[in-house]
């Protein structure tokens, strides 16, 4: 099992790094950051080797990066433009690549939000050959898989529950297109925590955080508790990472990672 903490949203910037709470990542005994992939992108060549030789020197690595794509960037409806995710895809991945990164969530809720013109089963069809003939062939050259994310309906209307998720999952049929469970999400739809089981197979990435993003330090609710007896249960050996705020600071994340490690009894 390898544990991260997300930078994403505690910095709430797109296109800035916070290096001081990255260290603090480090300090509280994390294997990863995970980073925004919208961050990745925009920074310049000076910037991006600085921040390549900072998690270096750090000795932090980078597994997994959130965001795949900017608000700028659409994956359903009229505005697809295929040589911009083209170039998109081959700058991030390619410095993801440097990073270390095996995987790359696509939650990006305003990039495939459905627009009052595309039909649900529309956007399905939409995000899936996005998916099938730029992604992947992105994922192949540089060792990446993306996971998708459902996201709660009120941060997006569409794919909202890990059963939305397995569709794209399984239109596309294709290994480097798998599945992401975020405990936040699952709770605001009143999810059912055991669709962690019923779709293990697919399940390569986790999310955990309280409602309001809050840091889960001394208990669980009950549906993240029934979400970590779920991968118990699974023998999930995936990558999880808390995407969520740090309370005290690093005291708080130490207490977090100490009680997910008892939690799933590592």
């Amino acid at each position: 099992m390898r544990y991260g903490f997300c930078h994403g949203f505690f910095t709430q910037s797109e296109t800035k790094v916070d290096y001081d709470f990255i260290k603090m990542i480090k300090e509280a005994g994390f294997d990863f950051v995970e980073v925004q992939a919208t961050i990745i992108e925009s920074l310049t060549d000076e910037e991006f080797e600085e921040f390549a030789a900072f998690l270096e020197e750090l000795d932090l690595d980078c597994d997994c990066s959130s965001s795949l794509f900017p608000r700028t960037i659409r994956v359903t409806g009229k505005d697809i433009d295929e040589d911009s995710i083209n170039n998109f895809l081959e700058k991030t991945f390619s410095r993801l690549k440097r990073l270390g990164a095996k995987k790359v969530v696509l939650g990006s809720a305003p990039s495939r939000a459905l627009d009052d013109e595309t039909s649900e089963d529309e956007g399905y069809e939409q995000i899936a050959k996005v998916c099938r003939e730029l992604v992947v062939p992105a994922c192949e050259k540089y060792d990446i898989t993306v996971v998708i994310e459902p996201l709660g309906a009120t941060a997006c209307n569409f794919i909202n529950t890990l059963p939305d998720g397995m569709k794209v999952v399984n239109a596309v049929n294709h290994p480097r297109i798998e599945l992401l469970c975020d405990t936040v999400h699952m709770t605001l739809n009143e999810d059912d925590p055991d669709d962690v089981v019923k779709f293990k197979d697919n399940l390569k990435h986790v999310h955990i955080a309280e409602l309001n993003r809050m840091l889960p330090e001394d208990d669980y609710s009950v549906l993240t508790k029934k979400v970590i007896e779920n991968l118990v249960k699974t023998c999930y050996e995936g990558t999880i990472s808390f995407e969520s705020r740090i309370g005290e600071g690093v005291s708080s994340m130490k207490k977090a990672l100490a009680l997910l490690k008892k939690t799933l009894n590592k």
